[in-house]
């Protein structure tokens, strides 16, 4: 065997959770019966430039590491873009996109989420008009031609494809084993959003004053998430932490049985994939880290809770009082 293919599927079974057969995920990856797939992976028989590019693509490998000797400090590693260019698309592929990554952890039996919210998630919504005002943010950021304004929120109204994409986002978000680190200024980006669109006259005073009560809503579902550390809608586990020591960065980490990845944002909306087995694992280990200098505000830590959700509670009430003066 040469030491390209040892490299390979080395990382391979690095890859792979320890209850998972080397020699049987590879024969079912390549279409090969089981003695096929040992004779490669002994190298007895030498991989096909086909078969390699199948299994790369496939455990997320990038084959420039594996020519040469790479050290941990100069290794280039690949990126998958989540989205291409922002078009008018962009929302419903964006939805669907999270839809298809969502979906493979919740089937997975050690499926989790590792999420750090500078920002509120826009998948914490149980309101209809906060959702309805989401969707009016992301589709008011895209480009538009230099003619087109912006048009109001009460004479938005997204398709019904749409909305269809974004509440099977919704729900499959409700079901999923989530770990959240907010700050104390999570939310802030949100009412300033909506304080925006309201002094430049394109939401109404009563339309702000209910996307903030939809807020309070959401909050208060969340609230109760933390409180008995589950989902709503299933047994799976919420853990909510505090963390105003460290800047947070709506860096997404997420693990299915069979491969860990990692989500960094640069732009808007748009992420940088990481599959890389060494660079998710470091962002693991990063997250893990933020979490112990984290306040736990789940389960018992009941004080602690009430204090912090107090504070957003406060900020939406002023923000209420400011628009009705």
């Amino acid at each position: 065997m040469n030491k390209v293919e040892e490299r390979l599927f080395k990382l391979i079974r690095e890859n792979l959770p320890k209850n998972v057969s080397l020699i049987e995920d590879v024969a079912s990856v390549l279409d090969v019966n089981y003695d096929a797939a040992y004779r490669r992976i002994k190298g007895k028989t030498a991989l096909t430039l086909n078969e390699a590019l199948v299994l790369s693509k496939h455990y997320n490998l990038d084959l420039k590491n594996l020519s040469s000797e790479n050290s941990s400090e100069n290794k280039v590693i690949s990126v998958e873009k989540t989205h291409g260019e922002i078009s008018i698309d962009f929302l419903y592929n964006y939805l669907n996109n999270c839809n298809i990554e969502i979906k493979a952890v919740l089937n997975s039996k050690k499926g989790k989420i590792i999420s750090c919210a500078n920002d509120l998630p826009c998948y914490h919504i149980n309101n209809s008009i906060l959702k309805k005002f989401r969707i009016y943010l992301l589709v008011s950021m895209l480009p538009k031609k230099e003619n087109v304004k912006t048009i109001s929120f009460a004479n938005f109204n997204p398709s019904d494809t749409i909305l269809n994409a974004y509440d099977s986002f919704l729900e499959n978000y409700k079901k999923v084993a989530l770990i959240e680190i907010w700050n104390d200024f999570t939310i802030d980006n949100l009412i300033n959003q909506i304080t925006y669109f309201f002094e430049i006259g394109l939401l109404k005073e009563g339309e702000a004053i209910a996307i903030l009560e939809g807020l309070v809503n959401t909050l208060q579902q969340l609230e109760q998430q933390a409180k008995y550390e589950k989902r709503a809608v299933n047994d799976n586990t919420f853990k909510l932490y505090c963390n105003n020591l460290i800047s947070l960065s709506d860096t997404i980490f997420m693990q299915t049985d069979t491969l860990k990845k990692a989500f960094v944002p640069y732009t808007n909306l748009t992420y940088f994939k990481v599959t890389d087995v060494e660079t998710s694992a470091q962002v693991e280990k990063h997250l893990n880290k933020q979490l112990q200098y984290s306040t736990n505000i789940s389960g018992e830590s009941s004080v602690a809770r009430k204090m912090f959700f107090n504070k957003m509670y406060q900020k939406i009430e002023k923000s209420k009082q400011k628009l009705l003066l």
